[in-house]
């Protein structure tokens, strides 16, 4: 299957590592894996379930870590300033940061 072009860079490197690991990609498995990186984004992985996908994956729990961590803090930053309240509250919070 290959990489779709509209999909999350974590969701991309989760695939890719997937096949660098040997592992089959059928579309169960696609499917498992881009609700794993959806899951990621939103909510973050516990270290039980960071541990356990490292294994799968053959990396270090440190390296999923990683390739989520940047995804995630811009996604939630877009999602605070689709609110205008929060957006405002962002503008007030960086002029007081310039004092």
């Amino acid at each position: 299957m290959a990489d779709h072009p509209r999909r999350g860079a974590f969701a991309r490197w989760l695939l890719r590592q997937y096949r660098l690991a040997g592992h089959t990609e059928d579309v169960e498995a696609h499917l498992r894996i881009v609700t794993i990186a959806a899951i990621a984004l939103d909510a973050g992985l516990t270290p039980e379930q960071t541990a356990a996908l490292a294994r799968t994956l053959t990396v270090t729990p440190q390296e999923v870590t990683a390739a989520y961590t940047a995804e995630k803090r811009h996604r939630t930053l877009e999602k605070l300033l689709d609110h205008p309240g929060l957006a405002e509250l962002d503008a007030h919070l960086d002029d007081i940061a310039r004092r």
